[in-house]
């Protein structure tokens, strides 16, 4: 799986009440692409032969939120990000500069999960399943 760190990562999620920047208090984020490749070898064939077949993707991010912020902000991020919420996740791993890699994946939230951790501080996670073509590009 590939996990980023990178103190310039945009993580942002675009759904339907609008865009949603989870950069800056990101702690990581990963991007895991997949699929299924099919045997396809007939009749008398000495060897397999294989094609790829469906790709699918996941993605997940993992940050802080702070406890103490507005009501209104948290209640904002946990309905943004329940489950079954459609959007799109752009993912930067080393920033915006011109070059970077920008992975746009359109997918569904499974839900916001929390951990209170100490001192107010708590911990989200979010997973998102692939709901279609992965664009891998640049800035």
């Amino acid at each position: 799986m590939a996990e980023f760190y990178g103190r310039n990562m945009v993580f942002q999620w675009i759904g339907t009440a609008g865009t949603l920047d989870m950069s800056e208090y990101s702690r990581g984020a990963s991007f895991l692409p997949s699929g299924k490749i099919d045997t396809n070898t007939t009749g008398a064939a000495g060897y397999e032969t294989r094609q790829v077949g469906v790709l699918d993707f996941t993605a997940s991010y993992k940050g802080l939120w702070q406890t103490g912020t507005a009501g209104t902000a948290a209640t904002a991020i946990r309905n943004t990000l329940r489950f079954g919420e459609t959007g799109t996740v752009i993912l930067a791993p080393e920033g915006t500069a011109a070059g970077q890699d920008k992975y746009t994946l359109p997918c569904i939230s499974q839900g916001l999960q929390t951990n209170l951790q100490y001192d107010t501080l708590t911990e989200i996670n979010v997973s998102f399943v692939g709901n279609g073509t992965a664009i891998y590009g640049a800035y």
